[in-house]
């Protein structure tokens, strides 16, 4: 009788980490608050909240604006160019000046990254720019 309540329990167990697993959401990079900083010099600042699954990598790029990055959730992994790879996680900051070429990308096998992304910058200009 034991065995078969214990059975029961990590079967149950199982299906609740794979249906966490499958409610995992997509990758996104919303805007949640734009506005001008100066209408003078045509600078603006926009909020971002972004969402990167487990396993996910950028192509090396670069960013038009000055990103100020905190980690809401998960691990950051970052490589700026003529830097080392630098992991910041859960509660910790970083900043990327524009123009800098970068890889990114989330270590974890199994935890999605949140974000949140502070960009001051010119607002007509492309956010990621890939480079070739």
């Amino acid at each position: 009788m034991n065995k078969i309540i214990e059975t029961i329990l990590i079967l149950l167990l199982l299906s609740v980490a794979y249906s966490s697993k499958a409610d995992e959401p997509a990758k996104y990079n919303k805007i949640l608050f734009k506005s001008f900083i100066s209408e003078k010099d045509g600078k603006d600042v926009q909020i971002r909240e972004a969402l990167f699954p487990p396993k996910w990598k950028a192509p090396r790029h670069y960013h038009n604006s000055n990103l100020f990055i905190y980690v809401i959730e998960g691990e950051f992994e970052v490589e700026l160019e003529g830097s080392k790879k630098i992991t910041y996680r859960k509660g910790e900051a970083l900043q990327m000046n524009s123009g800098i070429e970068m890889e990114a990308r989330n270590p974890s096998n199994e935890n999605s990254l949140k974000l949140a992304v502070f960009q001051v910058g010119n607002p007509d200009a492309a956010f990621v720019v890939p480079v070739e």
